[in-house]
């Protein structure tokens, strides 16, 4: 668990990042793949999204098997 601290966190740096450059290359280059680069960059956010949750829950997990740990060893 300790090895794969970071990556969810490393994980919705390069999605968001990727999806705001695709949504904002979409606003300003009207052509006709913008709705493609709309589509896929709001697909990046979501995914963006919910490795920023798996993050949140990695680390109230540690939190509790911490708490946990030392209550019953404590």
């Amino acid at each position: 668990m300790k090895k794969d601290k970071y990556l969810s966190l490393i994980l919705f740096v390069i999605l968001s990042t990727l999806g705001a450059f695709l949504l904002y290359d979409s606003l300003h280059d009207t052509g006709r793949n913008a709705d493609t680069g709309v589509l896929v960059g709001s697909l990046l956010f979501a995914l963006a999204l919910a490795s920023l949750a798996w993050a949140i829950r990695q680390h109230l997990m540690a939190k509790a098997l911490h708490r946990h740990l030392r209550r019953r060893h404590g």
